[in-house]
């Protein structure tokens, strides 16, 4: 098994909660109401912070995507609309 980098050690509550160690938080920007993200994999458990993307930045992703791989949106619309109908 590949080793990490250990930062700093933790313990689990009785509820199941860990702290953050506020230098980790401060280097991440994690702030109080922020949420992260948590999986597993193999035997490790996996923070990931979660950005938030403002309605701009989603739409101009979208745009990336839709011109990259070359997406009829009219057509795509057309579609989900004509399967919505199916499902009535």
């Amino acid at each position: 098994m590949k080793e990490r980098n250990i930062e700093d050690i933790v313990k689990v509550s009785t509820k199941g909660q860990i702290v953050l160690p506020k230098d980790i938080r401060k280097r991440l920007g994690i702030i109080p109401g922020k949420k992260l993200a948590v999986a597993v994999k193999n035997k490790e458990v996996i923070l990931r912070k979660i950005e938030t993307l403002s309605l701009a930045e989603i739409s101009e992703r979208v745009s990336d995507v839709v011109e990259r791989e070359k997406i009829d949106v009219d057509k795509l619309i057309d579609e989900a609309v004509q399967w919505a109908r199916k499902q009535k």
